[in-house]
């Protein structure tokens, strides 16, 4: 079946680069810590690929540490920087809408005697005025997401960073990446953050790979996976070669592929829908791919039953299963989403292939979804 895929935020579709690296990578089936031939040709696709991501990130290639997941890579930073800066302070700001990978790993540290301040991200943006009052005091680190998973907004690091600077806070800055990665013009978090997420399958690698920065400040930061000391000893584990290949070659292609087809798509979708009577949820800075809606009066899960039927495919802004319910929707809680629109709401996030013909169906698919308000 063909899909109309409007769900890149979830997972990318993989990128023709990314698939041909890692099929040479399988034909070097070499383990790379081996010191024969066929080690040493697996160790250079490991080298080059990256070279790549570091590039993307503009930093250094010894900086980047592979790993298998974004959230294994934040979970080795939060759980990390906990180890080496807990004895300097017991304070960890976040805020109130990251990843569960951040926010799980964060209420564990909690429950073991961290002070845990969540900054408001009400309406899309981080509070600053807030974040100022909180440095009043030393802070172990900080673990703030570049761009919201659901919302799509981009949330001001180099402010956070400028705030740091002015306080003369040794606070160590983390950043989950992951959604952010290579979608936000101009971004230059290394010169911003002290440590970075990132994963593949976002920008069109595969599932499976992940990577984290660790800058040049930071020397002491533990290994997540003790063994046989991969990774310059920072993720034992023989590498995911085919996986680290691919994710190199997409991140090369991305970062020389702009952003402007998705934008242009998203507006063309917001234009198509103006009069339809439904609410956009539009932060005052966001990703060019992500959009948020709501369609009043119609479950999210009612939506996307008919958009499945169609061969469309978008993903709730939250889950409509008995538990979720239940639990409801941090995030969307957090951008301040009243209970009626956070269970009617739909995420819809382009990708290069997405078309204008697509675009076009879709609307007509949410128009017709629109039509179900009971």
């Amino acid at each position: 079946m063909a899909y109309l895929y409007f769900d890149s935020a979830a997972t990318a579709r993989p990128l023709p680069e990314a698939i041909d690296a890692a099929g040479r990578a399988y034909t070097e089936y070499g383990n790379p810590s081996s010191l024969h031939s066929a080690g040493l040709a697996a160790k250079r696709l490991v080298d080059t690929a990256r070279t790549q991501v570091a590039a993307a990130l503009h930093c250094k290639p010894e900086r980047i540490v592979f790993v298998s997941s974004g959230t294994e890579a934040n979970n080795q930073a939060i759980f990390g920087l906990a180890k080496i800066r807990g004895k300097r302070a017991k304070k960890i700001i976040t805020t109130d809408s990251e990843h569960p990978s951040v926010a799980e790993p964060i209420k564990a540290l909690e429950k073991e005697g961290f002070t845990v301040v969540r900054l408001s991200t009400k309406g899309g943006a981080l509070d600053l005025a807030q974040l100022e009052q909180e440095l009043q005091e030393p802070v172990a680190f900080l673990s703030i997401m570049r761009a919201n998973n659901e919302t799509g907004a981009v949330y001001d690091l180099p402010g956070v960073r400028k705030l740091l600077t002015k306080y003369g806070s040794d606070a160590i800055l983390h950043c989950d990446n992951v959604q952010g990665f290579l979608k936000i013009p101009g971004d230059r978090l290394g010169t911003v953050c002290d440590l970075i997420t990132v994963s593949a399958h976002k920008i069109g690698g595969f599932k499976g790979t992940g990577a984290l920065y660790i800058s040049e400040k930071i020397r002491n930061l533990p290994a997540h996976l003790s063994g046989g000391g991969q990774e310059n000893g920072m993720r034992s584990g023989t590498e995911n070669v085919p996986g680290i290949a691919a994710f190199g070659a997409a991140a090369e292609k991305t970062a020389s592929t702009g952003l402007s087809h998705t934008e242009l798509l998203r507006e063309k979708l917001l234009a198509g829908l103006e009069d339809s009577g439904l609410i956009f949820h539009i932060p005052p800075v966001h990703l060019p791919g992500i959009l948020h809606i709501s369609i009043p009066g119609v479950l999210s899960s009612w939506a996307l039953n008919l958009l499945s039927a169609k061969g469309i495919c978008v993903s709730a802004g939250s889950a409509c299963s008995a538990k979720e319910k239940k639990k409801g929707n941090p995030v969307l809680s957090a951008y301040g989403l009243p209970a009626s629109e956070i269970e009617t709401s739909l995420r819809i996030s382009f990708d290069i292939w997405n078309t204008e013909e697509e675009c076009a169906q879709l609307c007509e698919a949410l128009r017709e979804c629109a039509k179900l308000k009971r």
